[in-house]
């Protein structure tokens, strides 16, 4: 998870990473966790935790260590993983979670190559905390041993390009909690604590070791492939966000790679800081083309250019063919996410009737996060209907149970743009618009185009 803390009287990124044991029953019977707040960081173990899941999914998760109990609202996707928001008034933050398998937590299984994506806050060069996207590649020896480590970061808008690990780098369990998952690394230079979800993710956070600096992310595998400009060859759909010297930003849309190096049908809305780019712009054209590194370990480069408004430029580190980490690399933003191929078969208002998790995170007033459910029928308008948990950190509020409906409407080419709009209808109503882009039935990125606003984020669809 990562959002903002009251540090004082301003707000503070906040990074937060560990694991708990679900019984079935309501009880949390065990876990520990590790924080990256204001005041430093801490490895804590969770005692007297409790949970509850209703039949749409949605619930409650309470997590209690020696300094108090922290509230969560969540929604299951499936019944191995779901989304998650803090709901405290001092804290907000999202994130995610995913069913550890026990199996891995063991040095030998992280033996594979390893696609990374960090962001939080770090020093610049003159010293001061600003935003910072780090994403990678690395080999993982099976003994604790990096090979092959590559990186680019983005901090504050400033490219480092793409880099080798300095010396150093490892990974290796912790013993004082071998039921966990747990372990410390070097990675791209940072010093990082994780856990393991499986043998193909593990999660990340800044260590103590380089504290005030605060960095969350994920690592997943890499195939086992040499990557070239062929590797990319079909349609695919992104969701990015951070922020710029104007404030937040996020962008969500679409690309067709040829395998050949050029990009086609490009369909794209950012919204920086309530200023909103839709391309096409109107009247303008857009062009793009791609690159994959000749070392062929997966990293490369994508470039668009509106004749309206301009150009867009990105790197990006394959973990497949049809997924990667994506970093925006254009001046004065900090921004990162990932691309996924899109389906192969057909969008239609039937193949993305169902029910949907969904986890939104953004800023209006301060950070805003969201947790939900939600059904889509085939009805042709108020086809949408559910109920959500949110906290509003910027007014110090929170709102649970809160009901809404809406509709989706899907573009002349669905894997396009699409609309997606949410009212919530208990008094004083809040409609919430998105450009909504499906990867495929199941999974869709969306991204808000209020001006008073800036949101993005995931429905997923429940089985």
């Amino acid at each position: 998870m990562s959002g903002t803390e009251a540090c004082g009287r301003t707000g503070s990124f906040f990074g937060r990473i560990g694991t708990f044991t679900a019984d079935g029953n309501g009880k949390i019977t065990g876990g520990v966790e590790d924080v990256n707040v204001c005041s430093g960081t801490s490895t804590l173990v969770l005692t007297n935790s409790s949970y509850s899941i209703q039949a749409d999914g949605r619930g409650t998760l309470s997590l209690t260590n020696i300094t108090g109990t922290t509230n969560y609202s969540i929604t299951l996707s499936t019944i191995s993983q779901g989304s998650i928001v803090q709901t405290d008034s001092t804290v907000t933050a999202g994130g995610s979670f995913q069913k550890q398998d026990t199996a891995a937590f063991s040095i030998t299984m992280i033996a594979s190559g390893y696609v990374f994506d960090f962001s939080g806050v770090a020093f610049d060069s003159r010293n001061n905390l600003v935003q910072q996207s780090i994403i990678g590649r690395l080999d993982a020896d099976g003994g604790g041993g990096i090979l092959n480590g590559l990186f680019d970061s983005n901090t504050a808008g400033v490219l480092s390009g793409q880099l080798a690990f300095p010396s150093g780098a490892f990974y290796q369990l912790d013993a004082a909690f071998p039921q966990s998952g747990r372990g410390t690394a070097n990675i791209a230079g940072k010093n990082l604590t994780f856990y393991i979800v499986d043998s193909t993710r593990l999660k990340f956070l800044s260590s103590n070791l380089d504290f005030p600096e605060a960095l969350v992310g994920d690592a997943i595998a890499q195939l086992n492939t040499s990557f070239d400009i062929t590797s990319l060859n079909g349609p695919f759909a992104f969701l990015i966000g951070g922020g710029s010297t104007a404030g937040p930003t996020s962008t969500a849309g679409r690309f067709t790679t040829d395998g050949a190096g050029n990009l086609t049908s490009i369909v794209m809305d950012e919204n920086n800081n309530g200023g909103l780019t839709p391309l096409p712009s109107s009247g303008g054209t857009v062009t793009g083309s791609y690159t994959v590194d000749a070392n062929h370990f997966g990293g490369g480069t994508a470039t668009w250019t509106d004749s309206k408004s301009g150009t867009f430029s990105f790197i990006f580190y394959l973990a497949s063919p049809v997924k990667a980490v994506f970093q925006e690399t254009d001046n004065n933003i900090t921004s990162d996410g990932s691309f996924l191929a899109q389906t192969s078969g057909p969008l239609t208002a039937l193949s993305l009737a169902g029910n949907y998790a969904f986890n939104w995170n953004g800023v209006s007033t301060g950070e805003d996060d969201f947790v939900g459910q939600m059904a889509i029928t085939t009805t042709a308008t108020s086809n949408i209907s559910g109920a959500m948990d949110f906290n509003l950190f910027g007014l110090g509020k929170q709102f649970f149970n809160y009901p809404f409906n809406g509709s989706l409407t899907l573009g002349t080419d669905p894997t396009g743009r699409n609309t997606l709009m949410v009212t919530t209808t208990p008094s004083p109503q809040t409609t919430y618009k998105f450009s909504a882009y499906a990867v495929d039935p199941n999974t869709t990125f969306l991204v808000g185009v209020d001006t008073s606003r800036v949101i993005a984020g995931m429905n997923t669809r429940q089985p």
